[in-house]
């Protein structure tokens, strides 16, 4: 599912601008993101080009890879928070962080706060649905 247009206003703003490079590079990424460690070179090569030239197009559309690899990295942990019951250290695991400590300064950084305080402050719509349910049934 892509993200890009449901984001939300609390969430890291994108780059400044989005052509048809940066969405395609955007799709790789949520794959590659999850199955390996993918350097600008390994993407680029996907991409049949050398990592200069996609560092080039990216610059015209005033954005470099690692901005929108941490964007990705933040949409991805954003929907592993909200919608798995996944411990904090294991999404860290899952987006190649060395270790939680890590992962815990880079999404304070995109979000200004802490994995655990935003999965907080953003319940699943299941968890707000189910009570709902619960005391529908027993008003019956």
């Amino acid at each position: 599912m892509d993200m890009s247009s449901t984001r939300r206003t609390d969430e890291m703003p994108q780059g400044h601008g989005s052509g048809p490079l940066t969405d395609d590079l955007r799709r790789v990424l949520r794959t590659e993101l999850l199955r390996d460690t993918c350097s600008a070179a390994a993407v680029a090569r996907l991409f049949s080009m050398h990592r200069r030239t996609m560092s080039r197009h990216l610059r015209t559309e005033g954005l470099a890879f690692r901005q929108v690899a941490n964007e990705v990295r933040f949409e991805i942990a954003c929907e592993l928070l909200e919608n798995t019951d996944m411990a904090v250290n294991q999404i860290a695991a899952v987006l190649r962080y060395s270790e939680l400590s890590a992962f815990t300064r880079a999404f304070r950084r995109w979000s200004g706060e802490t994995p655990s305080a935003w999965r907080a402050s953003h319940p699943r719509v299941r968890d707000v649905v189910k009570p709902r349910l619960q005391r529908l049934k027993m008003s019956e």
